[in-house]
């Protein structure tokens, strides 16, 4: 047998398979062209929510960047992992569940965590690294912040009135936390399989060619004050009689799906509740406009470059970055951006916003198309 020296100093390294290089083209590692660098070891903790894991991949491109000959790894929580596969700024992905393992033996030139949740602050404290930005737990179980940013964020996790006060977007505030120059697009990763999935999709439904709003109608059951009423959706719908619409939904909303796609009278197209992320992004990359609340849909089709139409009620427009791409709705009361997850106002904040302010915002980001 052959012997030869791995070079595991490159960023592709993995140490219990082949390289991709090496299962796409057969390329070997002693001779590899594609042989990079990276003795900088960077770890980043964002464990969730799915939304918030994909908005913060903003500061891929920067840190690479900012560090060229680096490795980035990344800790996530196991049923979100899926945003980050595919992404090529990311070297390692790291489920929650063996990161105590991982953690407890590496070392890392830096560490950056965006969390405030104890297992997050836990992990970052935990960390071997040589410097620390964000947050950790100290021995005592007291918050740690690495600098004025990160203690400005920190208030503003606890105060409801700064954090309405705020006009600052959740990717400059991680930009200035991990010291990052500037913040970069978010990365939204889409296989050639699931592109190849979500054109037949279209081709199946007769949509290539034509006019698509993408609908995401639900929230998940976490946050239902931030979610768009059913008879909002439907009445909009009717108002759309030039474009095709395929609605969207995650787990929690199959009878939703279900009950819209019933009750409009317009014909509609059910993508799914159980879709993988990945076709998820393929599908929705495929419309033309899409409409939805503040979800994880809104990064992603921020990060697409999708024309976007965003209603906001309960939690802060301004924090959120949709990069010059799209168009913001405000629910106009003096209780919007409460942050609370059961309201008993009626008519609610996300009621007020009507089907015709939201159809005029989508003709205009269509324009003549």
């Amino acid at each position: 047998m052959k012997e030869y020296k791995l070079k595991q100093s490159c960023r592709f390294f993995l140490p219990d398979r082949p390289c991709v290089f090496h299962k796409n083209e057969g390329l070997m590692c002693e001779n590899c062209d594609r042989y990079e660098r990276a003795d900088f070891k960077i770890l980043i903790i964002k464990l969730g929510a799915l939304g918030d894991v994909l908005r913060t991949t903003a500061l891929c491109e920067p840190l690479k960047s900012l560090y060229p000959e680096s490795k980035i790894f990344w800790i996530a929580d196991d049923n979100v992992v899926g945003v980050l596969q595919g992404n090529s700024f990311v070297d390692r992905v790291i489920h929650k569940s063996r990161a105590l393992a991982f953690i407890s033996h590496i070392g890392f030139d830096l560490a950056i965590n965006l969390d405030l949740d104890d297992d997050a602050l836990i992990l970052a404290g935990l960390a071997k690294a040589k410097k620390k930005k964000g947050f950790w737990f100290d021995s005592d179980g007291l918050v740690c912040c690495s600098s004025h940013s990160a203690q400005q964020y920190l208030l503003l996790s606890h105060d409801d009135k700064l954090k309405k006060e705020n006009k600052k977007t959740y990717q400059a505030f991680i930009a200035e936390i991990a010291e990052v120059p500037y913040y970069g697009k978010i990365i939204v990763p889409i296989s050639d399989a699931s592109r190849k999935n979500a054109k037949s999709f279209f081709e199946r439904n007769n949509l290539m060619g034509k006019k698509v709003l993408g609908a995401v109608v639900g929230t998940g059951n976490r946050w239902i004050t931030k979610r768009w009423p059913e008879k909002h959706f439907i009445k909009l719908f009717s108002l759309l009689d030039d474009f095709e619409i395929v609605v969207f939904g995650g787990s929690e909303e199959k009878d939703l799906l279900r009950l819209i796609v019933e009750k409009s009278e317009r014909k509609l197209i059910n993508a799914g509740h159980s879709n993988s992320i990945d076709y998820f992004f393929g599908l929705l990359d495929l419309c033309d406009v899409i409409v939805c609340c503040d979800t994880f849909a809104l990064h992603a089709s921020a990060g697409l470059g999708k024309k976007t139409v965003a209603l906001f009620g309960p939690t802060s427009a301004d924090e959120i970055e949709i990069y010059g791409a799209g168009e913001k709705i405000i629910s106009d009361v003096s209780c919007a951006c409460c942050y609370n997850r059961v309201c008993s106002i009626t008519p609610n904040c996300m009621e007020l916003i009507t089907p015709e302010t939201v159809a005029k915002s989508i003709r205009r980001l269509a324009g003549g198309k």
